[in-house]
């Protein structure tokens, strides 16, 4: 079973931030992206695999999270696209050590909580559901800003 080191909500998947900042903040062997959509989307794919060219990249459906996790032994870093996509995989029995929301697009319906993470009611409500099944959920866009919370940010939803 894999040795998870990060589990990450960013709708960019593979990106600048993650290739030059968190693998070297959070060094691992293999990059899962789990997202129902990009399965389907060979261009893309091939794209997040050449801008990680030193290690694998996988990318999975959310429901064959955990086959994929089962099947490696590599430290890993777990990249989901949203919110919904974490809590499909947590509502379906995968274990999470933590999540951290790093990047979470705005727009009409969702409320900038953090420069980088907006979230609507309903999907800071996920993550607070995530959180009371006792996975250490926060809010860091990059490994230089210190995490926070969602306690800090409940404000903006009450």
């Amino acid at each position: 079973m894999a040795n998870v080191k990060m589990v990450r909500i960013d709708y960019r998947m593979v990106h600048g931030q993650i290739v030059a900042k968190w693998i070297k903040f959070r060094p691992v062997d293999r990059l899962i992206l789990a997202d129902d959509l990009l399965i389907n989307d060979d261009f893309m794919a091939d794209i997040y695999r050449m801008a990680v060219p030193d290690r694998p990249v996988d990318i999975v459906k959310i429901e064959d999270v955990q086959k994929a996790l089962d099947a490696t032994s590599d430290t890993v870093m777990l990249i989901f696209r949203d919110v919904e996509g974490a809590y499909k995989a947590v509502k379906s029995g995968v274990k999470l050590p933590e999540l951290n929301v790093g990047a979470v697009q705005n727009n009409k319906e969702r409320k900038s909580v953090l420069q980088g993470v907006s979230l609507s009611s309903d999907e800071y409500n996920k993550l607070v559901e995530i959180e009371n099944s006792g996975v250490n959920v926060y809010l860091q866009p990059i490994p230089e800003n210190d995490p926070v919370g969602l306690k800090s940010v409940e404000k903006k939803f009450k």
